[in-house]
């Protein structure tokens, strides 16, 4: 009886694996949900009307009713403002990183793109960022706000969870864009002079 020569035997079991991932493999891989973690919150402000001089208090519950996610971001960002500095202060949170300060010509991800995509910051925000994102988890933040003007003092809220791999990734999913080409809640309080 002959033997087949061991490059026969090698080339016989590599155009087997390449077949089987190349053909049948893929199918099994496609044919699973993707999984998709849903972020939400919930936003409560102090006062909507205050005196110049005088603060209110910006508290946010966020929560992921979805599947597991690797990051959870809430944004808040400030479009009347060039920087935060003294005028808006964290008070308290319960993310896993501490609250990051984007400032104003920071390069940023934009259009929910998970990094392929980036602008400048037009105005200040402050992101607060969990990893991993089980299911049900909740995180909180508090900041106190002492405008410097009498004006109306606007707020963007955001919160997006990556992987992105649907519109249920992020929250709200209708609205305002904002400067990153992504959808934001507006609050607002009246300081009055």
């Amino acid at each position: 009886m002959k033997r087949l020569p061991i490059f026969v035997l090698i080339g016989v079991s590599l155009t087997a694996y390449f077949a089987l991932t190349a053909f049948i493999l893929p199918e099994k891989y496609m044919s699973h949900e993707k999984l998709v973690s849903q972020p939400h919150f919930e936003v409560k402000i102090s006062d909507k009307e205050i005196t110049l001089g005088e603060s209110f208090r910006l508290d946010i519950t966020t929560r992921n009713s979805g599947e597991y996610g690797d990051i959870h971001i809430l944004s808040t960002a400030f479009p009347d403002l060039n920087e935060v500095g003294s005028i808006v202060k964290i008070s308290t949170y319960d993310f896993t990183q501490p609250p990051n300060n984007i400032i104003s010509g920071e390069k940023i991800i934009a259009k929910y793109s998970g990094g392929l995509e980036h602008i400048n910051a037009k105005y200040p925000s402050i992101e607060a960022m969990s990893r991993p994102v089980q299911p049900g988890s909740t995180y909180n933040l508090s900041q106190v706000i002492t405008p410097e003007k009498a004006e109306n003092f606007s707020i963007y809220v955001k919160t997006v969870n990556i992987p992105h791999t649907s519109n249920l990734s992020h929250y709200p999913q209708t609205g305002i864009l904002d400067h990153q080409g992504e959808y934001v809640n507006v609050y607002s309080v009246m300081v009055n002079p």
